[in-house]
């Protein structure tokens, strides 16, 4: 006599849990593999962040990009056109020389030392030329930094925030003008390099 199969056998249970476990592998290789392709595709996104600039203070990209990395970039002098309005340089000037020092005398006949320089972001920092307690008018672009020539205080290039050397010093970084870049040229305003004096320390 033939037995019939018990539905409630311990082989019959063992097959019925098996062949769900089965087809549930499918499901949890794909949710698996969407979680891989998660996280990759999150570090691409954030590495690619890393090569922008967190914050720079001088506004819009206004020039070429480009990297100073490996190099010291002194200033060359320059000659700027002065009217009642503006005091003014070539860009393509600019460009060449990434930064540049120019005078302009003021309204007592004291000649404000002025600065112009492209970040490596395309930005233009345009003002005062003046590291304030030690006087120093002359800076350099090295890597990522604006340094004083005279005692060396070292500035972030895109902010004038300090970094190190003389904490006096590293208190009144250089003061930002806003240039505007029109019709091939850099502009500063008179009135901003007018009103522009020493700051007390």
């Amino acid at each position: 006599m033939t037995k019939k199969k018990d539905k409630f056998s311990t082989s019959s249970k063992r097959e019925q849990f098996t062949g769900k476990e089965k087809s549930k592998l499918p499901l949890f290789a794909a949710v698996a593999a969407l979680l891989v392709v998660a996280v990759i595709a999150l570090l691409a996104f954030s590495g690619g962040e890393d090569n922008e600039v967190a914050y720079s203070a001088f506004g819009e990209p206004l020039a070429n990009t480009r990297s100073y990395m490996g190099e010291v970039v002194s200033m060359t002098r320059v000659e700027a056109a002065v009217d009642q309005e503006w005091a003014s340089i070539p860009l393509d000037m600019l460009e060449e020389a990434d930064i540049v020092y120019f005078e302009v005398e003021n309204l007592d006949g004291f000649m404000v030392p002025m600065m112009a320089y492209i970040t490596p972001s395309g930005r233009i920092f345009a003002g005062s030329s003046m590291c304030e307690p030690c006087q120093g008018r002359y800076f350099s672009l090295a890597g990522e930094t604006l340094v004083c020539d005279s005692c060396r205080t070292t500035y972030t290039i895109e902010s004038h925030e300090f970094i190190s050397g003389s904490a006096d010093c590293g208190s009144l970084p250089p003061v930002y003008m806003e240039p505007v870049v029109e019709d091939g040229m850099v502009r500063v305003s008179m009135q901003d390099i007018l009103q522009w004096e020493i700051r007390a320390y």
